[in-house]
């Protein structure tokens, strides 16, 4: 119950790893409000939560949208008076092509969704925040961030953007009491995960960033270091991209 009572914000969080981060902090007490694009899909995440210790709400938005943005994060805030935590979790792929080959139009909308979509939400989350002097910011980007993502250039340059922008707010506001961390996953049972291996059809050598050996993670696993990263244990991380693969990059160059 280290999150009783706490509001906590979470975007994207209608199936995958959003809805893993959801059901986790509201097991553990919290106050939840999170967003997606798929109100059939909300509406079933907030019945699953049934029973938790906490409470969950969804709210219709799109990420890509500000003036969307900011209407959620008015409304899951209480009208801008009340936040503790967010999850900036909000994010798309797209079917593998050599760089030069990526429609620009999925180009843009990648990075609307997966760097806009958190810029828009951490500019009305922070000043939230501020008001109380203390909150806890999570950025998801991927372990694409990391390293060059053949065959998923839009998708890997938007996750290193999204590591950069973690960082240079995190400098902002270290001294406001507002902690901002980014954690990365590596493959994880999702329905990305899915779709990304019914796109490249079989093919593994137009698969970015490897597998690691004990197979994709359970969301579930990973949504804990999310909340270790929210948490009061986490007092001192800031500015950091935490990297949870399975040990899959280990080996790699960052």
């Amino acid at each position: 119950m280290r999150f009783e009572a706490k509001r906590v914000i979470v975007t994207g969080g209608t199936s995958g790893f959003g809805e893993a981060i959801v059901k986790a902090f509201a097991a553990e007490g919290a106050d939840v409000h999170f967003c997606g694009l798929i109100d059939t899909e909300g509406k079933r995440v907030m019945a699953d939560a049934e029973g938790l210790s906490g409470t969950v709400q969804y709210h219709h938005a799109d990420v890509r949208e500000e003036s969307s943005v900011a209407a959620f994060i008015h409304k899951a805030t209480d009208d801008g008076t009340r936040l503790d935590i967010a999850v900036n979790n909000a994010g798309i792929s797209h079917t593998a092509a050599r760089f030069a080959d990526q429609d620009m139009a999925m180009v843009e909308d990648v990075f609307r969704t997966n760097v806009m979509g958190i810029w828009f939400a951490m500019r009305h989350e922070i000043p939230v925040m501020l008001k109380s002097g203390t909150g806890a910011i999570v950025n998801t980007a991927s372990i694409l961030s990391r390293s060059g993502a053949e065959w998923m250039a839009a998708y890997g340059t938007s996750k290193h953007a999204v590591v950069g922008l973690t960082k240079s707010a995190a400098l902002d506001y270290a001294d406001h009491g507002i902690r901002i961390n980014a954690v990365s996953p590596g493959p994880m049972l999702t329905p990305m995960f899915e779709r990304a291996l019914a796109d490249i059809g079989g093919d593994m050598s137009k698969f970015a960033g490897g597998l690691p050996k004990g197979g994709p993670a359970n969301p579930n696993d990973v949504a804990k270091t999310v909340l270790y990263l929210a948490s009061e244990e986490a007092g001192y991380m800031n500015g950091a991209n935490v990297i949870v693969d399975g040990g899959t990059s280990s080996g790699q160059h960052a």
